[in-house]
């Protein structure tokens, strides 16, 4: 599944707002990228994402050269998203902070993640046990901020 749009500020028909940008490598519909300022263009998330680089999810499967366009929702706060979890759900890791795993989970933990990695805080936690394999997925909030969020730097909010 990868990330799924749930909602914005209590409006869960708000559409959010796609910006078109160029783009390189593989990356997925639904997955999270992130802007590299070193080539002007977007590229899949990683483990070392961070609050100043995340961007938002594509909208549109893309493969090749950095001259390639993609659509994109930036995150912004207050958007929810229901996002994909590579660890067994746990009461202890909501309103913590999460790295991502890759472009596509969080990499969820009992352990708040206090360093500019730190991308996604989970509100809750659903367990779809009815299916023919368990599924886990929580519902959080991207965080992005400028240079100095989220790290330990003491001009940032987290």
């Amino acid at each position: 599944m990868a990330f799924r749009f749930v909602k914005i500020r209590g409006a869960n028909t708000a559409t959010p707002t796609i910006v078109s940008v160029y783009a390189s490598g593989v990356i997925f519909r639904g997955s999270v990228v992130e802007f590299s300022r070193a080539n002007n263009r977007v590229e899949p998330a990683t483990a070392n994402t961070t609050t100043t680089n995340i961007l938002g999810i594509a909208l549109d499967y893309v493969q090749g050269a950095s001259n390639t366009m993609t659509r994109v929702i930036p995150f912004v706060p207050g958007q929810l998203w229901e996002a994909d979890m590579t660890n067994t759900l746990a009461t202890n890791q909501i309103f913590v902070k999460h790295a991502l795993t890759n472009s596509a989970t969080v990499a969820n933990t009992s352990t708040d993640v206090n360093t500019a990695k730190g991308v996604f805080i989970l509100y809750s936690l659903t367990v779809n046990t009815g299916a023919v394999t368990v599924t886990q997925t929580g519902v959080g909030e991207f965080i992005r901020g400028p240079v100095g969020w989220g790290g330990t730097d003491t001009a940032g909010y987290f």
